[in-house]
């Protein structure tokens, strides 16, 4: 793995402990080119989840970390 980028295939297992040891909806994607792309996965718990809502949220998240760090 190049620990200065996670492939797709790290930030999938990482989603998956995730949702399995959380209670929160988890949100996973990138921001490219300014705006926020939800990965696919994302979108069908969305779906699943809350089939028929129409809510707003808000995120948010610590800075951006430089130099991120896998466990």
């Amino acid at each position: 793995m190049n620990k200065d980028h996670l492939s797709a295939e790290d930030v999938t297992r990482a989603g998956e402990v995730l949702r399995k040891t959380s209670t929160g909806l988890l949100l996973t994607g990138r921001i490219r080119n300014g705006k926020l792309e939800l990965d696919k996965e994302t979108l069908k718990e969305i779906e699943k989840r809350f089939p028929d809502a129409d809510r707003a949220f808000v995120a948010m998240n610590s800075p951006f970390d430089p130099v991120s760090q896998c466990a």
